[in-house]
């Protein structure tokens, strides 16, 4: 998933290790979402193991919504 958000923010969503999308925004590190079987899990931060939760979603759309809305 490569899309844009607002007219200046680039969101660049990719796999990170299976089960773990690293979320960027305009190139740096925002959060993670995390696959627990069928709920996304949105992680807030720049390194994954300090990351805090900031939502669950059933799609990786609106769990990568979550982070940046964080």
């Amino acid at each position: 998933m490569n899309t844009t958000i607002a007219r200046d923010h680039d969101v660049l969503v990719t796999l990170a290790v299976p089960g773990v999308h690293r979320v960027e925004l305009d190139g740096a590190t925002v959060g993670y979402v995390v696959e627990a079987g069928p709920v996304f899990v949105s992680l807030r931060g720049a390194v994954y193991n300090t990351s805090c939760e900031v939502g669950q979603a059933l799609d990786l759309d609106t769990a990568v919504a979550a982070v940046l809305a964080s």
